[in-house]
């Protein structure tokens, strides 16, 4: 006979299940819901009469976070995603969430559904395994590659360098640069070197000195059998202001030509050059000669340059006297007076200036008036 539909809270109450359980039971359909909401009371009684099996097949029915899922099988959360990525296991639920001013979705998956994760975890950590395999082979393929390339950039290094190294019939500047460049790898630089160790050749030896991967004690041995004779190649150079005074052209012009080290080069070299000079020290000391005219004719340009307008200022000063000046004639006429007492009358510049005439003209003084006045004034001076 069919019983009535009971309500949640007794269902509750007779299978020990909280609100949450009963909705899950219910929604799951684990147990039967009548069309008004209520619980069909016969399911109820048969739950409530086994509970481990209905229990059991609720629990699976529970849904799991990420988390939750992961911390159940027993790996992390970010393998738990992928592994469920490629399974395509199936999300019973979202939530979403305003966490730290950013918006999360929270996705639930089915207890049962992830305890099916177990082979796929176990290919995911073969598939891992593999992967990491491959690449440590890959790896060590590599990194022996890369030696072998090493060693024989270290081995083509060593051949050039050895090419380098200075014999008797070494330049004194390729002595010096070499050696600098093995006690700046040494750390120890000579006192009588250090002005050297900023030369470019310097710094293109060591470079090449680098590739080498010459050890401590080769660069320590290396270094003492180099130096005696650097120091010996030092006083075979001869300083810049030498080259100038021989040669007449810039250590640095020559710089390209011939071996040099911080603007040194061989004293020898020097004397050969200044015998015989090569085509190209021809070339600088006409293009030394070139710029020395050149500037002569500027300065020359210069000179009759300002020549000119001193001489053009003087013709405008004398036009300028010129036409500000009044003859006495002009001025006796003007005013009406004899020359003979004009002459006498001329100011302190002795000269009638126009300026000075229309000063005149404006304040009519009595000794312009008359012959009479004119003399008296005279007399007054």
């Amino acid at each position: 006979m069919t019983r009535g539909g009971i309500g949640a809270a007794r269902v509750g109450k007779a299978l020990g299940l909280v609100p949450r359980q009963v909705r899950l039971a219910a929604r799951t359909g684990l147990l039967a819901q009548h069309q008004d909401g209520t619980f069909d009371a016969d399911a109820v009684a048969r739950a409530a009469a086994d509970p481990v099996p209905f229990l059991t097949a609720l629990s699976r029915e529970e849904p799991l976070t990420a988390g939750e899922a992961a911390h159940r099988l027993g790996i992390s959360r970010e393998r738990f995603r992928r592994v469920a990525a490629s399974a395509a296991l199936p999300v019973v639920d979202r939530l979403h969430q305003s966490r730290h001013g950013r918006d999360l979705e929270v996705r639930y998956y089915r207890t049962a559904d992830v305890d099916t994760l177990h082979p796929h975890i176990v290919a995911d950590r073969e598939l891992r395994e593999a992967a990491r395999t491959v690449a440590r082979s890959l790896a060590a393929t590599k990194a022996a590659a890369t030696r072998a390339h090493n060693r024989e950039l270290a081995h083509n290094a060593r051949l050039y360098l050895a090419g380098l190294a200075p014999d008797a019939d070494t330049d004194p500047a390729d002595t010096v640069a070499f050696t600098c460049a093995l006690a700046y790898l040494h750390g120890t630089v000579p006192a009588r070197l250090r002005r050297f160790m900023d030369d470019p050749r310097v710094r293109d030896i060591t470079e090449i000195a680098q590739q080498c991967r010459y050890k401590p004690a080769e660069i320590a041995d290396l270094l003492t059998a180099v130096t005696p004779r650097a120091l010996t190649a030092l006083r075979a150079l001869a300083r810049p202001h030498r080259v100038w005074a021989v040669l007449g052209v810039t250590a640095e012009e020559i710089a390209h030509h011939v071996p040099s080290i911080g603007r040194h080069i061989a004293a020898e070299r020097l004397r050969v050059l200044a015998d015989t000079p090569p085509h190209w020290l021809l070339e600088l000391h006409a293009d030394r000669e070139l710029e020395h005219a050149t500037a002569a004719v500027t300065r020359w340009l210069d000179r009759e340059w300002h020549a000119q307008q001193r001489r053009a200022e003087a013709v405008c000063r004398a036009a300028e006297a010129v036409i500000d000046h009044m003859s006495d004639d002009a001025v006796a006429e003007l005013f009406g007076v004899p020359v003979d007492l004009i002459l006498e009358l001329r100011p302190r510049s002795n000269r009638w200036t126009t300026a000075y005439v229309e000063e005149l003209l404006h304040t009519r003084p009595l000794w312009l008036r008359s012959a009479h006045l004119a003399r008296a004034e005279i007399a007054r001076r």
